[in-house]
């Protein structure tokens, strides 16, 4: 017993449960030692085979080991002490605590499920369970542990707040809403209340109702927080000078609150107000953690307003500071802007490797490169970084082979897209480009498989959707298949003027033909210039008996037409035809 004198706590420990050994005995287990509340309910009166004894002799070494913050230790002691007493529930309700603190999340998850198959009422562990499983991102779940704790306490409000917001989390306003009315019906004045409320009715973007519960949690307890929600409520409204009033309150009562003086400038902003929003950048550069931000964003208001002169010297005085990537990329911006091709360049590649606007960099100085004519140089920067695994993307391929087809190199162009294709199989890009170089060549079965591959991929791609729709439309085969593609890519694209034509042109050749007039005057308006939506467009006039309407759409049709002889041939032919008929 020697090693007792060098640890007095665990003697302690020992002492105690000795005492309590020869105070209770193996006849006395009905009896609990007089001790703190944790112990009563160790030693609380059981099953007459429980042996309270060893149970709280190992609960003491558990307890002990638990404030010496040895949780594995105080685990195993805790569940000797089970085997000992098994309903000893105090010692049942610590073994989750302690498997949570240990990170072991699905055993903790485990040992509550089944205590609480034998304990419905412990509401204290429904409530441990249902976070342990929204730690697991089991949401569904733990929603139906809360409402069960609700359904046993029904007007219980700090439970109904609980449940309300996880419904609104879980994007269920229908379910919070109830639950929230009834919490405001039996506390008219909840703050939290009013709080979940408003956000309930932003979420249904009921404005007026969500600001007037803002405004009742404000008038409760008024927060800067809070009132900032407000105003993000009116911004999102479009209500602008509503919330600047907001926010401008904020910043009389805590001039240095940078979240306010940023949400202003934005609502500045907005309001085209550029004058104040700059004098607003130019007071919280004052005081702002990061003045170089600042200084950023009063750059580029100035060269929004097409200041590029001052957007440059603000943007230098930055980087003489600080070499900020932002910065330098959005130097080298400008400097393309006023056509100082050099200079830009210069800063463009001196942007680290590492930086999240390298990728942007290098495609800058193709963009300068090809400016300069240097076109050469340019192939060779992108397939340097082709070539390297750490900066080799989709992205670079599509470019050099673009480089490439300037040059009149469609076969270079091809055996890169190709390349491209097998490094990144699925890059959708990639095999766009693929397939429009497929069909500029005449090949139109290949380019179509292609794009039916893309929309195997993405299935959400427009432009793929579009061409396959138009493709079956022109061979007059898959029609409803064609229409549905169609409708897919123009609830993608509703303002495209060519998947407007698409459409149209797809209900003409279902017979449609008042849907077709519809669609494609729609998108002559969107692409005005296009000669074969203006052609479709009078090819569905004429069916209509229209014919004035459609002479006068193939005449604009020819106007854009001269480009493209094929095309202009055909719409002069029709022209002739209605004519000679002189049937208008």
């Amino acid at each position: 017993m020697l090693w007792l004198t060098f640890f007095p706590a665990l003697r302690q420990l020992v002492a105690l449960s000795c005492v309590a050994l020869l105070i209770c005995g193996c006849e006395a287990k009905d009896k609990s030692p007089t001790a703190d509340e944790q112990v009563r309910q160790v030693t609380a009166a059981g099953d007459s085979d429980a042996d309270r004894s060893c149970s709280y002799f190992h609960f003491l070494w558990g307890r002990h080991a638990e404030l010496m913050l040895r949780f594995d230790e105080a685990l195993e002691f805790y569940q000797k002490a089970l085997i000992c007493d098994e309903k000893a529930d105090f010692i049942s309700e610590k073994v989750p605590i302690l498997l949570l603190r240990l990170e072991r999340t699905d055993e903790a998850a485990i040992w509550l499920h089944n205590y609480l198959l034998t304990h419905p009422d412990k509401t204290g562990m429904r409530m441990l369970y249902a976070k342990v499983l929204l730690r697991q991102k089991k949401n569904t779940e733990a929603m139906r542990q809360y409402q069960l704790i609700s359904d046993r306490h029904p007007d219980d409000p700090a439970i109904l707040l609980l449940l309300a917001e996880m419904y609104l989390t879980a994007n269920q306003p229908d379910k919070a809403e109830p639950l929230l009315t009834r919490i405001l019906d039996r506390d008219p004045a909840s703050y939290p209340g009013h709080i979940l409320m408003a956000r309930l009715r932003q979420v249904q973007e009921r404005t007026d109702e969500a600001a007037e519960h803002y405004t009742k949690a404000l008038e409760r307890n008024w927060s800067s927080e809070l009132q900032m929600e407000l105003g993000e409520l009116y911004v999102k409204a479009g209500r602008y000078e509503e919330a600047a009033s907001l926010y401008q309150a904020v910043i009389e009562r805590d001039a240095q609150n940078e979240g306010a003086q940023v949400a202003l400038i934005h609502v500045y902003l907005l309001q085209k107000k550029d004058g104040q929003a700059l004098a607003a950048l130019n007071r919280l550069k004052s005081f702002a953690e990061q003045p170089q931000r600042v200084d950023l964003t009063i750059a580029r208001l100035y060269a929004k307003q097409k200041h590029y002169d001052k957007a440059v010297a603000v943007t230098e005085k930055i980087l003489e500071k600080e070499d900020l990537p932002e910065a330098r990329y959005f130097l080298a911006v400008l400097l393309v802007q006023q056509e100082k091709y050099a200079r830009a360049l210069k800063q463009a590649r001196r942007i680290d490797r590492k930086a999240p606007e390298y990728r942007d960099a290098l495609f800058l100085q193709v963009r300068i490169l090809r400016e300069q004519n240097k076109l050469e140089e340019a192939k060779q920067l992108l397939e340097e970084h082709i070539g390297a695994a750490d900066t080799r993307s989709a992205e670079l391929f599509v470019t050099l082979a673009a480089l490439h087809q300037m040059e009149g190199r469609d076969d270079l162009s091809k055996a890169v897209l190709l390349q491209g294709i097998d490094a990144f199989p699925d890059d959708e890009n990639l095999l766009y480009e693929y397939g429009l170089m497929l069909e500029s060549s005449g090949d139109h079965a290949a380019a179509l498989a292609v794009m039916e591959k893309i929309i195997e991929i993405k299935p959400d791609n427009a432009a793929a959707l579009n061409f396959v729709g138009y493709s079956w439309a022109e061979k007059k085969i898959n029609l409803d298949q064609a229409l549905d593609y169609i409708q897919r890519a123009i609830e993608l694209k509703p303002d495209n003027g060519f998947i407007r034509d698409s459409l149209g042109w797809v209900f003409f050749r279902l017979g449609k033909i008042d849907q077709a007039i519809k669609e494609l005057e729609a998108a002559v308006r969107l692409s005005p210039d296009d000669p074969a939506i203006l052609d479709h467009l009078g090819d569905a006039y004429l069916e209509s008996g229209r014919v004035r309407e459609a002479l006068q759409t193939y005449k604009k049709a020819l106007k854009h037409a001269m480009d493209d002889e094929q095309e202009k041939n055909r719409i002069v032919e029709k022209i002739r035809i209605l004519e000679k008929q002189g049937t208008y």
